[in-house]
């Protein structure tokens, strides 16, 4: 059904969680329409183009009856599939309903655990001044410190400050849909989404109100037109997702801002005795970094919170911003993506880097791709870094620093090999068949070779460095860099997990590796990027640890006495 404007020129609307105090109205059209298969395209509907889009994307989320376990865990395999599918540098999950079919209220709060009923008219839920009205409110309530709490870093790289993040930032709403219903695909009361390139906005949408108790919210509501051209995907299952716009705030001819959409009644199955629809709706806001004016090159950097390739990429953006050597230079046009795992096995990233790891670097005019660490952190150091920043003058200095850079490259971080069962030394730490599989586990001789060539890189490594305070003299170089997030990993693991004493601990005199943990502390000493390294790091762990990460390796050390796990 489609909405139509009241003849006596009353606001349409209601009231939502309060009393209807009778001075909006809600009128109904019904109608029939011609409802296309989506699959059937010859192209499959993009959101940039059409506005929506479908994708197998599934979730781990077993009980969506928990608000709380939704929020955790649902939002960010959510954020992850928007970025994915939009390209947007920042996606913030900031609300979710579930939808059950028979259920009368279309209306039920996040935290409740309730079901709402299933929206059967056409709508679009942000108008043109409505949508950045929304953003505005979510700033600057508590939703909105949970944004900049959990994502400062990348905010930052979208809007300075909140006004500009709600007045100037490039967004868009997206939403998406999946079934929660594990055992049936979608047959009643299924999704349908409206092509935008098929709609006059001026002729067709009007404003329909939204009163909460704290706010008015605006959707758009339609007029029937046959011109009209309406989409379904057909039997949608738990593992498919829904994505459409609601607003976006980029206008371009060829892109989609305003996709309309509804509930409706499947004459196949309206009848029948089809399982009732359940299903959830998330709601996102995705950022996307404007182009700087006076920028003729920019570059988007793929990371990992707690990648130790990747942090050497960090740091060096990090450190050659504070740099007094290129002050007078334009910073790095670099902009930083958080990926997590399971956006690393998405057909998109595939497309970017085969490997399907990071760090990636991607230079935006051209698409050209750069990926492996050290080659990514030379092109910066020799593109925006004058070969000067981070590179020694001599070059008996350089093949110092290059020898460590390659120690730890080829016997420390790296597996050698992209077939599957192969993996790093550093690996050994962390990596199991019971978390894993077989495709990165490894048994208990293999794990006990690659400690023992661990112990074997820092002992070199320990002996090798000049102290002077860094590893290859006074100033800082691309080794320290490449070294100082893997000496991280082996803070927090080597003791927890094999009973090392702490090769690093902060009173060398008690280190079995002294120069090398005299090093370790002076680069927390000496600026904040480091410090802020091993902490996004160690977080990471410390998750992992409580969720149970280590505990097979640990059963495996008690299990196989046999073999030696501890060093010295």
């Amino acid at each position: 059904p489609t909405l139509r404007p009241d003849p006596e020129g009353r606001q349409m609307g209601r009231y939502i969680n309060q009393e209807d105090r009778g001075d909006v109205v809600d009128v109904v059209d019904a109608r029939e329409v011609t409802m296309r298969d989506a699959r059937s395209l010859a192209t499959a509907p993009r959101l940039d183009t059409e506005g929506f889009e479908c994708r197998t994307w599934p979730s781990r989320v077993t009980d969506w009856s928990d608000p709380a376990r939704v929020r955790r865990r649902y939002y960010q395999e959510m954020s992850s599939l928007v970025r994915a599918a939009s390209g947007a540098s920042l996606v913030y999950v900031f609300d979710h309903t579930i939808r059950e079919t028979g259920v009368s209220s279309l209306n039920a709060a996040a935290d409740s655990g309730e079901a709402a009923g299933a929206v059967s008219r056409v709508h679009c839920d942000y108008t043109a001044d409505g949508a950045p009205r929304r953003l505005a409110q979510l700033v600057e309530g508590q939703t909105a410190q949970a944004l900049y709490d959990e994502h400062g870093g990348i905010v930052d790289l979208v809007a300075p400050d909140k006004d500009v993040l709600v007045n100037e930032s490039d967004f868009a709403f997206i939403n998406v849909w999946r079934s929660i219903d594990t055992e049936n695909p979608v047959e009643r009361s299924p999704l349908a989404v409206l092509d935008e390139r098929t709609v006059d906005l001026e002729r067709d949408a009007f404003t329909y109100e939204l009163r909460f108790p704290d706010r008015t919210g605006e959707n758009y509501s339609l007029r029937f037109s046959p011109h009209h051209a309406w989409y379904t995907f057909p039997k949608m299952t738990h593992d498919e997702c829904l994505l459409f716009k609601c607003y976006d705030r980029r206008v371009a001819a060829d892109r989609a801002r305003f996709v309309f959409h509804t509930a409706f009644d499947d004459p196949t199955t309206v009848d029948s005795d089809a399982p009732p629809r359940r299903s959830i709706e998330v709601r996102t806001i995705a950022f996307f970094p404007r182009a700087k004016a006076d920028a003729k090159e920019e570059y988007t950097f793929f990371d990992m919170k707690h990648s130790n390739n990747a942090a050497r990429i960090r740091l060096w953006l990090q450190l050659r911003e504070a740099s007094d050597k290129l002050k007078a230079r334009v910073p790095a046009p670099v902009t930083r993506v958080v990926l997590t795992y399971p956006d690393l096995q998405t057909d998109e990233y595939a497309r970017i880097n085969p490997l399907r790891k990071v760090p990636a670097l991607v230079h935006r005019t051209d698409q050209s791709v750069i990926f492996e660490s050290d080659v990514v952190l030379t092109y910066l150091e020799d593109k925006f870094g004058d070969r000067a920043l981070f590179t020694p003058a001599t070059p008996e200095d350089r093949q110092r620093v290059d020898l460590m850079v390659r120690c730890h490259d080829l016997y420390v971080a790296s597996p050698n090999c992209t077939a599957d069962g192969f993996s790093h030394s550093q690996g050994a730490m962390y990596l199991s068949h019971a978390w894993h599989g077989d495709k990165r586990g490894m048994d208990a001789d293999t794990r006990a070779a690659k400690l023992r060539e661990l112990w074997h890189q820092v002992t070199w490594l320990d002996q090798y460095l000049t102290g002077r305070p860094f590893l290859a003299g006074p100033d800082l170089t691309l080794a320290d860099l490449t070294w100082f997030p893997t000496c991280v990993f082996m803070e927090y693991m080597l003791p927890r997990v094999f009973g090392w004493p702490q090769i690093l601990d902060a009173d060398d005199a008690h280190s079995p590796t002294p120069r090398l943990a005299k090093w370790y502390n002076h680069c927390l000493a000496v600026d904040p990027a480091f410090v802020q390294c091993r902490a996004d790091i160690m977080e990471y762990w410390t998750e992992m640890d409580e969720k149970g990460q280590f505990e097979p390796i640990v059963a495996e050390i008690q299990q196989r006495s046999d073999l030696k796990w501890l060093y010295p």
